[in-house]
């Protein structure tokens, strides 16, 4: 059978241009199910937000104070109004937790040093039980307190440990660190927990260097 002349070229037009409807097509429908696919992810975003999944603690937020028992069987008061509070946030079984334990111990040494007052809680995500026998094993300085519900961890904001969170006597935070401190950022928490105490530091510092100096 012969072939018409001309008759194969059109054959090669007509294909591509079904091949292009056709490859649009598939294009625009992906292009429509990745759309659909975001409004479903932000739509269960809102949602969740609205429900009152938890939120992560951020600076600005209004911490509600408690009253609940330490790992010593003492009643404390945490976030209380008109009390600078420094919480160390963390899961007794938690390797990062530990490996932030020496510069959390570093900023409540340096805290006592400076006399700051500072009320410093290690609020536990992990039951009572396990919180006292770490706290045991460990001998740690501040008070240690299981959190009373897992209600208030939400309110907490508390969706990872380790955190370390700053609070003012208002109740406000005014400062959040979402992972393991190291050394060089416990100056920065002492910054911002008892800024006149880094003040009266430098104060007191160079008043000795210049009695030094006179001698």
């Amino acid at each position: 059978m012969e072939t018409v002349p001309g008759q194969s070229g059109r054959v090669l037009v007509v294909g591509a241009l079904l091949f292009l409807i056709l490859g649009g097509g598939v294009s625009l429908y992906l292009w429509r199910q990745n759309v659909d696919l975001r409004s479903q992810l932000e739509a269960a975003r809102v949602q969740r937000s609205e429900t009152g999944m938890p939120r992560r603690v951020r600076e600005g937020d209004q911490l509600p104070e408690f009253v609940a028992l330490d790992t010593g069987g003492r009643e404390v008061r945490v976030a209380a109004r008109g009390e600078k509070t420094l919480l160390f946030i963390y899961d007794p079984k938690c390797e990062r937790c530990e490996a932030g334990m020496p510069a959390w111990l570093k900023v409540q040494e340096k805290l006592k040093q400076l006399g700051a007052r500072v009320q410093i809680f290690a609020l536990s995500v992990a039951d009572s039980y396990t919180t006292v026998q770490h706290a045991r094993r460990g001998q740690l300085p501040f008070s240690s307190v299981p959190f009373p519900s897992v209600d208030l961890q939400k309110k907490y904001g508390v969706t990872e440990v380790p955190l370390t969170v700053a609070i003012d006597p208002q109740g406000t935070v005014v400062g959040v660190w979402d992972k393991p401190l190291d050394q060089g950022e416990v100056g920065d928490v002492l910054e911002v927990v008892c800024p006149e105490c880094i003040e009266r530091a430098i104060v007191a510092r160079s008043s000795t260097q210049k009695e030094g100096k006179s001698k």
